[in-house]
């Protein structure tokens, strides 16, 4: 071997040994006094009684079960006096509530009187049946001129608030579908405000819907399922 290969092999950096070096003394001191202190601190506690948790002792338990049977007594006719002055106050409260109550149905119900369909419609029925009322050709029957619409106010309201499934014959044209109930969206007030809305728009003539009429129809008919064409024509007639 020349002297160029010697000189490359000093060069290389020693092969790494693994576990040689000591663990630094410094490290070691710090564990055995931690272990000592453990220790140490344990020896101490032996036979102490505990002290984590709440040590405080309940003088006022202990006072009460001491007080006196006539202390008792006497609380007995206060509460007793208390209860009398709470039922007064209930029942004055109670009275205060029914007089708000009725002035909240009062007010609700003129709320509710100034639904307003222009809006509803919009929101609920227009997607469908078209903002102008003619619908959609083969998918959504027309609401201008429909028969049905104009009919006897309950027919509409029975499709509005309770739905409508099945084949039915609108204007000439025969649909097949569904229309999803809106009893559960809408209130009594804005049934009769979309429906009087749809009655008299885009040429259609009929009378106006009004909310007793969609309590009346609720009270008679519950929430039941929606409503076929032959069912409508069997309980309130042709359109």
């Amino acid at each position: 071997m020349d002297q160029h290969d010697h000189r490359a092999q000093n060069r290389e950096a020693p092969e790494p040994e693994e576990g040689t070096r000591a663990a630094p003394k410094i490290v070691l001191a710090w564990i055995a006094i931690l272990i000592v202190w453990g220790v140490g601190y344990y020896a101490w506690q032996i036979g102490k009684p505990m002290q984590g948790g709440d040590s405080r002792t309940p003088v006022a338990a202990i006072h009460q079960e001491s007080r006196p049977a006539e202390s008792s007594s006497s609380e007995s006719v206060e509460a007793s006096a208390s209860s009398d002055t709470s039922i007064e106050e209930a029942s004055d409260t109670a009275a205060t509530s029914d007089t708000a109550a009725s002035e909240g149905s009062d007010s609700s119900s003129t709320a509710s009187a100034e639904a307003d369909g222009a809006a509803i419609f919009s929101a609920q029925c227009s997607a469908c049946h078209q903002a102008n009322g003619q619908g959609i050709p083969g998918a959504f029957p027309p609401l201008a001129g429909s028969e049905w619409l104009q009919a006897d106010p309950n027919i509409p309201i029975a499709i509005v608030r309770d739905g409508l499934q099945g084949e039915i014959e609108v204007a000439g044209n025969t649909f097949q579908g569904m229309m999803p109930p809106l009893g559960g969206q809408l209130s009594d007030a804005e049934v009769a405000a979309v429906l009087t809305y749809a009655r008299s728009q885009w040429g259609n003539t009929a009378s106006e819907v009004s909310p007793d009429a969609v309590a009346k129809h609720k009270e008679r008919f519950g929430d039941r399922g929606s409503w076929s064409a032959e069912e409508l024509t069997e309980i309130f007639g042709e359109p």
